[in-house]
């Protein structure tokens, strides 16, 4: 009789925690095919709570429709998204939400009940830290696919300051970071007016170049 109540009550809190995240997805406007991924849940158990949060007195978010992104490259060409992926991308390696080891196949593989309220924790804590952050559990959630799959992006170092960058493993270019790469120009710029003993009347894009990582803050 204990064996089956512990049984029962095992799958009770697990049921329970697969509620519980899904609850916190949808505060985070994730996607219905994203629940369903990582709770396990059902589309038709996915369908009832979306509609249960709805007719209580949560203010539901947006809910949207259609596949998830798939393209981080897409993403990292926004300089403000960019730093707040590769800040995110710091911190989840940092706290160990991305496999050590390279894995094939990550967005079948990878989600599970644990890693998913880390990743909702994290995305709130960052949220608070930086209120004006944009990046959404969406894009996260592909951030941390394609830093574990490994094939194309992965996280590095600015060969100048050792700063935090991401980085396409397939690009040749130099791997800087803004900061590094505004003050390379900066200099360029001054030596410039010295050679011509003037000050050129407009100065180049400081994120011109691709793979250079602009700063948070």
């Amino acid at each position: 009789m204990k064996t089956i109540t512990r049984v029962s009550d095992d799958r009770y809190s697990r049921d329970l925690r697969r509620y519980n995240l899904a609850l916190r997805m949808l505060r985070l406007a994730a996607r219905p095919n994203t629940i369903r991924s990582w709770t396990g849940f059902s589309d038709h158990r996915v369908r009832g709570i979306l509609r249960s949060y709805r007719h209580g007195s949560h203010r539901v978010p947006g809910i949207r429709r259609g596949p998830s992104p798939t393209h981080l490259g897409a993403l990292l060409a926004n300089p403000n998204l960019r730093s707040e992926l590769t800040a995110m991308a710091g911190l989840c390696r940092v706290l160990g939400l991305i496999p050590a080891e390279r894995i094939s196949n990550a967005r079948t593989r990878l989600p599970n009940i644990a890693l998913g309220e880390r990743l909702c924790h994290v995305l709130e804590t960052f949220r608070e830290i930086v209120p004006h952050a944009r990046l959404t559990l969406e894009e996260l959630l592909l951030l941390v696919f394609a830093l574990a799959e490994g094939d194309v992006w992965s996280v590095d170092h600015c060969t100048t300051c050792r700063a935090v960058i991401l980085v396409d493993r397939l690009s040749v270019s130099r791997r800087v970071c803004a900061d590094c790469q505004q003050e390379a120009c900066a200099t360029k710029i001054v030596e410039h007016a010295a050679v011509e003993g003037s000050v050129p009347g407009a100065e180049p894009d400081p994120l011109g170049s691709a793979g250079v990582q602009q700063s948070l803050f």
